[in-house]
């Protein structure tokens, strides 16, 4: 069975009441670059080009309640053969908006970047 060996985190993703307001604070306020965007959420990177997402809360208890999900990169192409490891081990995946994800024992989200 082939092992994932995770090289970075893709990006970190937190809740935010307003996806925008949020998204023009970092940029104004620290510097960072907007690279994507979709519907409630906006991908922004720093400086040395990790990525922080921020995506619109659809309950403000969620707000400051953790992190949202943890994104790994893997080396290139190498996504289809680790979601396959994980089906392996009988690790469930669930579909969360484009990707595929896992959760830890403790139940916080993962998927690849």
């Amino acid at each position: 069975m082939t092992s994932i060996k995770a090289e970075g985190f893709n990006h970190v993703a937190i809740w935010v009441s307003d996806v925008r307001k949020s998204a023009d604070w970092y940029i104004a306020n620290l510097g960072l670059e907007e690279v994507r965007a979709a519907e409630n959420r906006i991908f922004l990177r720093l400086a040395n080009g990790e990525v922080l997402a921020l995506f619109q809360a659809s309950d403000p208890a969620q707000i400051g309640a953790g992190v949202h999900h943890l994104a790994l990169d893997l080396r290139d192409g190498t996504e289809e053969e680790a979601l396959e490891t994980l089906r392996q081990k009988d690790i469930p995946l669930t579909r969360r908006g484009p990707s595929l994800s896992f959760q830890d024992p403790d139940g916080h989200w993962i998927h690849f970047g």
